[in-house]
């Protein structure tokens, strides 16, 4: 332990930090100097990233257990109690140090990539608040103050994806991430007042202490509601479709999206509960694993024949937290976390690399580049890093936490095991193929830049600016190291001091098995890739002429969005619901006010009527009155009514 213990103060410092960015950034909209507002963010996002190594200090001095914090009454009403505190455990370090990490560097990076931008300012706002959201999400020792910051990030996110409204592809990816989403977060919903109504708790930890001792119906029901939220945030099937349209935001905007906030949400609320799904019945428990097996497998199918270099990314990071997912419903808590952990610098990297491509050429297409390695040395480098660490070849990041998913995998179930090495496979076939069309052969011109946004420039391809480069180098140790953390468990054992000691039962186990079959399968991936994309033998065009409709029908993504939008949304929201709900609303709704505003005025003509102005009238009006309570007083004291 290198510092004193964290107080609570500085726990809440790191969530107010980037808050008062956004507050600052907000009131520099319109102004004469937008670039303080990156400036302000780079600077809160730093003090928070600061605070965040303090945290995980504390955290390491007691192996992950959690700190004593009391939780304050936000709210006291008859029976609601509703609490606010922070939580720090071995978990809440690991997330907060990811989250802020690749927020500073996506930050420092947005300055150079979003120069230039009408919206610069309106830009740092968004991050500041999409950054404060997903801190206060990881912090919450309340299950309904993570709820509230759950649709804080969801907020965010909506206008993140569609900062550039005037594109009507943007808004309307807006609106589908927004509206997929509040799916699963119905679910989530239903679940925290299931729990609530069962408990009378909102802390966390006492939900997770009370989970032996519920009925399997309620923590199905609970289990099952926060399985949905995180099917929405975590972009699992049938969930997933918001999250390839969501590349319509800036680049940096899906390098945070995707590698340390919105879409980790999911895993982390998963883990959070964990006690609760082992305590739930095991069907639970398969729901999740096979959930996240299938969303693995479909997604990495689907990034094989994208041609746009952030879809390819965007399918790689559901198929990656389909992994995530899997192992969580297997029992592989720690496995999970650390795929989390690892995951989010070398995705991270491979969007900004991606950004910083899309910068040179104006183009997100793979079939509008090429050739770039010598213009854009670093850009190449880091991206070939981040690809091997993705695609699991040791001795990088991705390998260590993958193979940790399917040793877990192939201890609990044989079909996921299968399918989470199928998934390596193609995910270094997909991310190779990426590689070769971007970076080798020859230059096929992207595209001019568009006017009004900072994502380009004019002229030969070449590197990026150094606040665009230096992430990048920078992102490459840890795409290259972070996998190394857990070698002693250390990782491992900071990561379950979150658990109660019953579930700690994470040990090193090295499988010779999982370590041949995923080396094979990766190293397979490439060289296919190798073989198709660099050398031609065979040619891309003659493997897709011999697949007959199945490219076409991958390219259509299954027809899944065209079932969401057509059926779901056209035939049954705007359709027979639609109609059904008009109905009720012109024949029942309105019709029933329509008869009250009639009886209100037909009384208020009988009542005109007896205003005659007459004194008389009036008082014997109120005489009457007056024996008429009286009587009433009477018969209801008098108990006449039980004679």
């Amino acid at each position: 332990m290198l510092l004193p213990t964290i107080p609570e103060a500085a726990l809440w410092a790191i969530y107010f930090a980037p808050l008062l960015s956004f507050a600052v950034a907000t009131l520099l909209i319109g102004s004469r100097r937008p670039l303080d507002a990156g400036r302000m963010t780079v600077l809160a996002v730093g003090v928070s990233w600061l605070l965040a190594l303090w945290a995980l200090d504390s955290s390491l001095a007691v192996d992950g257990e959690a700190l004593d914090i009391a939780p304050h009454n936000w709210v006291s009403l008859f029976n609601l109690v509703v609490p606010v505190g922070v939580r720090l455990d071995g978990l809440t370090a690991i997330m907060l140090v990811v989250v802020t990490s690749v927020s500073l560097l996506v930050q420092v990076y947005s300055t150079g990539y979003m120069r230039g931008d009408h919206g610069y300012a309106r830009y740092f706002a968004y991050m500041s608040l999409f950054t404060a959201a997903m801190l206060g999400l990881v912090l919450s020792s309340s299950l309904l103050q993570l709820f509230v910051h759950w649709e804080l990030v969801g907020l965010s996110s909506y206008l993140l994806i569609g900062f550039w409204f005037h594109r009507p592809a943007a808004a309307a990816a807006a609106k589908k991430a927004f509206i997929v989403t509040r799916f699963g977060d119905f679910g989530f919903l239903v679940g925290l007042l299931l729990i609530w109504s069962k408990t009378g708790e909102f802390d966390i930890a006492a939900i997770n202490a009370l989970a032996p001792t519920l009925s399997a119906a309620v923590l199905t029901g609970f289990t099952l509601g926060l399985l949905a939220g995180a099917v929405g945030k975590s972009a699992q099937f049938p969930l997933h479709i918001w999250l390839p349209d969501a590349m319509e935001g800036p680049t940096p905007v899906s390098a945070l999206i995707h590698a340390a906030t919105m879409v980790v949400a999911g895993v982390y609320l998963i883990a959070r509960f964990f006690p609760a799904f082992e305590a739930a019945p095991a069907e639970v428990r398969d729901v999740v694993a096979y959930t996240g097996g299938f969303t693995a497998l479909l997604a990495a199918s689907m990034g094989l024949a994208a041609t746009d270099i952030k879809r390819v990314l965007a399918y790689s990071t559901i198929s990656q937290l389909g992994y995530m997912v899997m192992a969580l419903g297997l029992g592989g808590y720690v496995a999970a976390i650390f795929h989390l952990f690892t995951h989010a610098f070398f995705k991270a990297m491979l969007f900004l690399g991606a950004g910083s491509v899309n910068h040179a050429t104006n183009s997100f297409d793979l079939r509008r580049m090429g050739g770039l390695r010598l213009a854009m040395p670093v850009t190449f480098a880091s991206f070939v890093i981040g690809s091997l660490s993705l695609a699991g070849v040791f001795p990088l990041a991705g390998f260590w936490s993958k193979d940790e998913i399917l040793l877990d995998a192939l201890h609990h179930n044989r079909l996921l095991f299968v399918a989470g090495v199928a998934v390596a496979g193609m995910t270094a076939l997909y991310m190779f193929r990426a590689v070769y069309l971007t970076f080798f052969g020859a230059y096929r011109g992207g595209e001019a830049p568009a006017p009004g946004h900072g994502d380009g420039h004019a002229g030969a391809p070449h590197e990026s600016p150094r606040t665009m480069w230096v992430p990048l180098a920078i992102l490459t140790v840890p795409a290259v190291a972070a996998g190394w953390v857990n070698l002693g468990g250390g990782f491992g054992t900071l990561a379950e001091g979150a658990l109660p000691a019953g579930l700690r039962t994470f040990e090193i186990e090295v499988d010779a098995v999982v370590v041949a079959a995923s080396t094979l399968f990766t190293l397979g991936g490439i060289g296919l890739a190798t073989a198709i994309y660099l050398y031609r033998r065979p040619a891309a065009e003659l493997i897709r002429s011999r697949l007959g409709p199945l490219p076409r029908i991958v390219e259509r993504k299954y027809y899944l969005d065209d079932l969401a939008e057509t059926v779901v949304v056209r035939g049954l929201l705007n359709g027979v619901i639609g109609r059904a709900l008009v109905l009720i609303d012109t024949q029942l709704v309105d019709r029933l006010a329509n008869e009250v505003g009639r009886a209100t005025r037909l009384a208020g003509d009988a009542l005109r009527r007896s205003e005659a102005g007459q004194l008389q009238a009036y008082t014997s009006m109120f005489m009457l009155g007056v024996i008429v309570a009286a009587v009433a007083i009477f018969v209801l004291s008098g108990n006449v009514l039980e004679r």
